[in-house]
């Protein structure tokens, strides 16, 4: 019998690519109703995609409507009924400034007879800095740059930013009232809390979530967590009319169209490990290794040829010096360096967005081939130590790159094993 021979680095492109297209938040849009308000409809989206979005709602609603649409500056967007501005992520920028004026500005006019549809996907927070009175946007740019080398979670980054902010944390939600408004959310936070995505705008706390802070931001804005915490929020005797808040898509979603992919065109034994993932990159690479590994010696918990899946987001605590990469990078190299040797793996790790950090790559595509490559060409560097996963499968030839697609679902994990 001759063994068949599979490119299971093709196979697991084509599940990335298509699953996101069922997993698309643009069609469940499209398959939504809104009634036209007394007076405007004014239509806002901001984030990771939101030109898409925005198309997809303009293109169904057969109302009058207007609005402003806000999105990364490297995003392409197709002539819309509407201000479209681009603004820079992930790092905030008086572009972004402004189109936190501008959008403050044409919400504050809205009234009770009008509708806000506010649609908002992960990214939302850079694009829409607005620093608290008595800051300036160095500030802010200085303070997310700190959460973005701290190791901690989005979860909690956009606790901080949801404070430190004039627009963010449910400010925006006040200056529309009372215009009542319809959340439309396409999440990229594990556990599907949708008013942390984008830090949350239009969604009002009861009181300050920022408790304590072990986060050095320098004397100015540690003084401001500081006289803050375990305050309740001055905005919670405040009124905001939330008349509903739709996730159009999550990580648990994505998982979903997943499954549902591999199931129709693949015959692989299937494993869901969990869409909600957080913590140390390395760790979690760590653990998802030991359950392939298991799989490929053992066949358990499933048996061969099998194909795990998983999603979250895994964080990176970036020393002083460091080098290039994202955090999907680096739990591909993690992960390489785990299976080292193990022949019949071969996995992808990549975020959904097709942008990984501050680089153009979507992750990288790895195998138990992967370091015994890299080892060879740069036997002397420890890239892990080092933060520099990017320079790492460059060198390996294991990045991998599938271009801006326009849907933030958070990152994904697809491994094959024969």
């Amino acid at each position: 019998m001759v063994n068949k021979i599979y490119d299971d680095k093709k196979i697991l492109k084509d599940i990335f690519l298509g699953s996101l297209e069922l997993a698309d938040p643009v069609k469940k849009l499209e398959k939504m109703k809104f009634d036209s308000p007394l007076g405007r409809l004014f239509f806002v989206a901001v984030g990771k995609g939101a030109g898409r979005l925005a198309k997809a709602f303009f293109r169904t609603y057969k109302g009058k409507a207007d609005g402003i649409v806000v999105i990364p500056e490297n995003e392409k967007c197709d002539e819309l009924d509407c201000e479209v501005i681009k603004a820079t992520h992930p790092i905030p920028s008086q572009k972004g400034l402004d189109a936190s004026y501008k959008l403050l500005k044409a919400i504050s006019k809205l009234g009770k007879d009008d509708l806000l549809i506010f649609c908002i996907s992960g990214g939302a927070s850079a694009l829409l800095p607005l620093p608290p009175e008595g800051y300036c946007l160095e500030d802010e740019i200085h303070l997310n740059k700190v959460l973005l080398g701290s190791g901690l979670s989005i979860r909690e980054m956009n606790l901080y930013r949801g404070e430190f902010s004039q627009i963010k944390g449910g400010k925006l939600a006040l200056t529309a009232s009372p215009c009542p408004i319809i959340n439309l959310v396409v999440s990229d936070i594990p556990g599907g809390d949708l008013s942390l995505v984008g830090s949350g705008p239009t969604f009002v706390p009861e009181m300050n979530r920022v408790t304590t802070s072990n986060l050095d931001f320098g004397s100015k804005i540690n003084k401001f967590f500081s006289e803050n915490k375990r305050k309740f929020s001055p905005l919670r005797n405040q009124d905001s009319i939330v008349l509903k808040s739709v996730c159009l898509g999550s990580s648990a979603t994505l998982l979903d169209s997943v499954t549902e992919y591999i199931m129709k065109n693949y015959e692989l034994n299937t494993l869901v490990l969990s869409s909600e993932f957080e913590g140390d990159a390395a760790s979690l690479a760590n653990f998802h290794a030991s359950i392939l590994k298991e799989i490929r010696l053992f066949d358990r918990p499933i048996k061969k040829p099998a194909i795990i899946v998983s999603s979250g987001e895994a964080h990176v605590e970036l020393p002083k010096n460091h080098g290039r990469g994202g955090r999907n990078s680096h739990f591909a190299l993690a992960l390489a360096k785990e299976i080292e040797g193990v022949p019949g793996i071969t996995a992808l790790v990549a975020d959904t967005d097709g942008i990984d950090g501050f680089e153009k790559n979507a992750g990288a595509i790895i195998s138990g081939e992967t370091i015994k490559v890299l080892n060879k060409k740069a036997p002397s560097k420890d890239f892990l130590m080092d933060c520099d996963s990017f320079s790492a499968h460059k060198i390996a030839s294991s990045l991998f790159y599938s271009g801006a697609t326009g849907i933030n679902l958070n990152d994904i994990r697809i491994a094959i094993v024969r």
